[in-house]
């Protein structure tokens, strides 16, 4: 259990240390796999069963390690079991009831939906690989929505990339776009668990970032450079505009050098080039 809490400990931490975790903005999901899921086996429910928006029978009797809704994230390094809560979903998927945490009471975030609908397309894309799910406010992704007029996936994908040689290596896929949309919305929640299933990260416009991954370290890791990337842009920007930029051929060549898998429908790559 420990090693469980330790890890959502260290990514909430870093989270927080890094200003994307302002009051209790910014959220962690992750599935739990087969070691983490015995844990609470036999666990007497703190709650009855909560019916979820729609059913998700690709997520049935699954364990979700969860943060709270309106807890900070800073506070989980200090009072773990305050903060996080471990969920499990029904036979159905259509319902899930508590098994620990939120002390005294509490409840999963607002954006479970977001959360739930996500894992499932990444449970499915991965072949039951990955895990992790993040949404998190960091300062220069979210600056840039407002920056850059017209963003769409295929310009925002190609500034990020053009920004910081990194970045086609970690997030070969790109980076999706989604228009502004009611935070913690049904509407939201589909949009993002699209957007997952074509990639690993989506920028929320004015809001924020979701990024998903095998462990949270992962996930943490491809938000991690898109900021830095987006960081790189503004102050690019700030100092009158890029004079010299990544080329198309550079970035095929580092797709090339690292076998990344390019989405081609973002770029005119041919496929024995990436």
């Amino acid at each position: 259990m420990q090693k469980l809490i330790d890890e959502i400990k260290k990514t909430s931490g870093d989270m927080a240390r890094r200003g994307w975790a302002e009051s209790n903005g910014g959220n962690i999901s992750l599935r739990l796999n087969e070691e983490y899921h015995r844990y609470f086996d036999g666990i007497e429910p703190k709650s009855g069963w909560v019916n979820l928006p729609m059913e998700m029978p690709k997520i049935s009797g699954e364990r979700f390690l969860v943060t709270g809704t309106g807890r900070f994230l800073r506070n989980i390094e200090l009072f773990p079991e305050k903060n996080i809560g471990v969920i499990e979903i029904d036979g159905k998927g259509g319902a899930y009831q508590l098994l620990w945490g939120y002390e005294p009471k509490g409840a999963p975030t607002s954006e479970l939906p977001s959360h739930l609908l996500s894992h499932c397309q990444i449970k499915e894309k991965s072949g039951n690989g990955m895990f992790a799910f993040i949404h998190t406010h960091p300062n220069s992704i979210i600056a840039l929505t407002y920056a850059v007029a017209a963003l769409d996936t295929k310009n925002l994908t190609k500034l990020l990339w053009q920004s910081h040689a990194e970045c086609i290596v970690v997030f070969p896929q790109g980076v999706e776009f989604l228009p502004w949309v009611m935070a913690g919305s049904m509407d939201l929640g589909i949009a993002t668990a699209e957007a997952m299933s074509r990639r690993n990260l989506a920028v929320w416009q004015y809001h924020g970032i979701c990024g998903c991954g095998r462990n949270l370290d992962e996930a943490f890791g491809r938000i991690d450079v898109a900021e830095k990337a987006a960081d790189i842009c503004l102050r690019v920007m700030a100092a009158g505009g890029a004079k010299q930029t990544l080329t198309d051929q550079q970035l095929r060549e580092i797709a090339i050098n690292f076998n990344c898998h390019v989405d081609l429908r973002l770029f005119d790559f041919k496929q024995n080039e990436t």
